[in-house]
């Protein structure tokens, strides 16, 4: 049992050193309308704003919105998106009644000083952990006495120790040791949700096991990869640990855009970002 925890160390401890420090999906800059009319280089022209920002701040991906609205709204805006508290960038319009998307005809008109221009970017420091994967030497799998060596049933074993991360088997497969870190590794460093199992095992040279070939008893020549859903992602907010919600904002959560101008929220402080 002690090699068999030993086993797991190395692939928890580089998933969880990994996700530190990740990013949120969405990262979001309230622009007043005086800056954006007021540069230069893009003739004031609200569209053209996005390049300016996307070279000041390189981790802004591909520009997934454009919207204006009073100052105060399009801030708060901001600060949600960048607490994650919104599933997706269009909800602003749920919760925000005045903030009001620009279309590619309004995007190269001049800025207005008397708005908010809320620009919404894909991050580029979002890594999605969708799996998990732990690889297992032969003899450790072998020597297991509870599962009797055999290559599947070590599945639950992992999944007694680790209830909380690792889910349903969705891989299992075998290679040498060198390839089944290579694509522990690989996995563990998030984003393939892009690529499918299958095409990172077939780049460095892993073979799928099947259901028969897995009540075989394992061979201490060969390492074993058993990639899993990570429990502990939540796809909905994308991010690593669910409910964060309860933290910020209630799923129900209304902006409330009064008509003096004034904003009410229950928004907890938060990284905005404004310029």
């Amino acid at each position: 049992m002690a090699l068999f925890k030993k086993a797991l160390l190395s692939a928890v401890t580089l998933f969880l050193v990994l996700f530190t420090g990740t990013g949120y999906k969405y990262a979001a800059n309230c622009v007043s309308g005086t800056v954006v009319k007021g540069l230069k280089q893009t003739q004031g022209r609200i569209g053209l704003y996005v390049m300016a920002l996307q070279t000041l701040m390189p981790i802004y991906g591909n520009l997934v919105l454009m919207a204006q609205g009073p100052r105060p709204q399009c801030r708060t805006a901001a600060n949600v998106i960048n607490l994650n508290l919104l599933n997706e960038p269009m909800d602003v319009f749920k919760h925000f009644e005045n903030m009001t998307q620009i279309g590619a005809l309004q995007s190269l008109q001049e800025g207005d000083k008397t708005k908010g221009y809320l620009y919404v970017f894909r991050s580029k420091a979002y890594t999605e952990y969708n799996w998990i994967a732990d690889c297992v030497p032969g003899p450790i799998v072998k020597g297991l006495k509870q599962t009797g060596g055999r290559i599947a049933l070590y599945t639950m074993a992992l999944t007694t120790i680790l209830p909380g991360l690792f889910g349903d088997l969705v891989y299992l497969g075998e290679g040498n040791n060198s390839a089944c870190i290579d694509m522990m590794n690989s996995i563990n460093m998030g984003n393939n949700s892009v690529l499918s199992v299958s095409k990172v095992k077939k780049n460095i040279g892993m073979k799928e096991i099947g259901v028969l070939q897995g009540l075989q008893v394992a061979d201490k020549d060969k390492s074993y990869i058993y990639v899993f859903k990570n429990k502990m992602w939540n796809s909905t907010n994308n991010i690593m640990i669910p409910g964060l919600k309860e933290y910020g904002l209630p799923a129900d959560f209304v902006m409330v855009q009064h008509k003096n101008g004034t904003d009410h929220t229950d928004t907890a402080g938060g990284p905005a970002h404004v310029v």
